[in-house]
């Protein structure tokens, strides 16, 4: 349910909604923390709502009998998007009071000592999260949820990311995106074996398929990368929740004939 304003909306999943997010749980149920998943849904899936529901539903997991993570930590790129999601998973009444927006480092610091459940947050902040789960709350397990929806290059969000690389010590170049910089990120640091990453992306790069996909070993010694679950454009064009640019395309040769 979700409320808007003084009255509830019963809102359905899609069918791959509903189906990455059973596969997400069981998965992270049966094989506990320290896994990572590549979501690969394109434009169109719904991507706000996947996530407000992996979030939600991952603070009742449990394993073994008992809560599979501390925290789940929503990690986003852009404002727009960050509000969306905020507002999303807000609009759950069970876990609006558990749910705790980071804007500055001192936020995520304190959210992440009193244990909230829900932590949203964005890009910039990354390199604070996995120092700070591989440091002062090793001890803690986490869910973090990491979307890249549109790797933006430009503003605030990248000027700010830079800091935190060049601060980091990590290496990247003018042009690399905010998934570049993610995965630089993750390279830089230790595997920490207190997290298990949850990675949204539309069109995955080769990198970041290696990074959070599924290894399969091929019969020539290779190592290929797969997502943990697909939905295309072409299902979202079919479907109708976005429009086929190719449709109306006509080339200039074949206007002017």
């Amino acid at each position: 349910f979700m409320n808007l304003k003084d009255s509830k909306t019963l809102i359905f999943p899609r069918y791959h909604q509903l189906t990455v997010v059973r596969n997400l749980l069981a998965d992270a149920k049966a094989f506990g923390v320290g896994k990572r998943y590549l979501i690969q849904h394109s434009a169109g899936s719904g991507k706000s709502n996947s996530i407000a529901w992996l979030a939600h539903q991952l603070i009742g997991l449990e394993h073994g009998n008992k809560a599979l993570f501390d925290s789940i930590i929503v990690v986003t790129d852009r404002r727009i998007l960050d509000k969306q999601i905020r507002d999303t998973i807000k609009q759950f009444a069970q876990v609006s009071a558990t749910v705790g927006h980071a804007e500055h480092s001192g936020d995520l610091r304190d959210f992440l000592k009193s244990g909230k459940k829900i932590i949203i947050t964005t890009v910039q902040k990354f390199p604070f999260i996995l120092d700070a789960i591989g440091d002062e709350h090793r001890t803690g397990k986490f869910a973090i949820i990491i979307d890249e929806a549109h790797s933006s290059q430009g503003g605030k969000t990248t000027a700010a990311m830079n800091r935190a690389l060049e601060e980091s010590g990590s290496n990247f170049d003018a042009e690399d995106t905010t998934e570049d910089k993610i995965n630089a990120i993750m390279e830089s640091r230790k595997m920490v074996t207190n997290a298990s990453y949850f990675a949204f992306t539309a069109t995955p790069k080769n990198k970041t398929l290696e990074i959070f996909g599924a290894p399969a070993p091929q019969p020539d010694g290779k190592v290929k990368h797969y997502p943990f679950h697909s939905y295309t454009m072409k299902q979202a064009i079919q479907e109708g929740f976005i429009l086929d640019v190719l449709r109306n395309y006509t080339p200039v040769e074949s206007y002017y004939r």
